[in-house]
């Protein structure tokens, strides 16, 4: 089941900080960088992000969630994670595809994912998205800008 989490509660952030945590230290592992910004939120960061959350849940078990801002016909998803416990379930696909039936009239969507991230760049191009892009952080880890634009 999918269902949007509100983020200013205090027990929603706290699962959802778990979850990232678990899903981060993946990718950072994968990268090889702990400079990750996703690992280094905090219960506080995460309620004054200004994203929309979405959560997968198996019982009352969170497992996966996304968080997107909107501006204008763009979509940017900022967070996309799943339980290690879990992948290769569809999780990951089917918060996306909820997610894009939840905005119908966005024309693109923006991610950046970990450019020596390989799992999850063939995952965002095996759903229509393109590399444009590349980025280098602050803290020094090369990000690959994507886009799906519909029609």
């Amino acid at each position: 089941m999918i269902a949007e989490l509100h983020i200013a509660d205090d027990e929603t952030a706290v699962k959802v900080l778990h979850l990232q945590r678990r899903a981060y230290t993946i990718e950072a592992q994968i990268i090889g960088s702990t400079a990750l910004p996703p690992l280094h939120d905090t219960i506080a960061s995460l309620q004054r992000c200004g994203e929309r959350f979405f959560g997968y849940f198996q019982g009352e078990w969170l497992v996966g969630a996304i968080a997107y801002e909107r501006s204008g016909p763009t979509l940017r998803l900022c967070r996309l994670m799943v339980d290690p416990d879990c992948f290769r379930q569809g999780i990951a696909s089917a918060l996306l595809d909820f997610v894009i039936k939840q905005e119908p009239s966005i024309s693109e969507i923006v991610v950046t994912t970990g450019s020596g991230n390989a799992p999850a760049i063939r995952f965002y191009e095996r759903h229509g998205f393109r590399a444009i892009e590349r980025i280098e952080t602050p803290e020094r880890i090369e990000l690959t800008k994507l886009v799906k634009r519909s029609g």
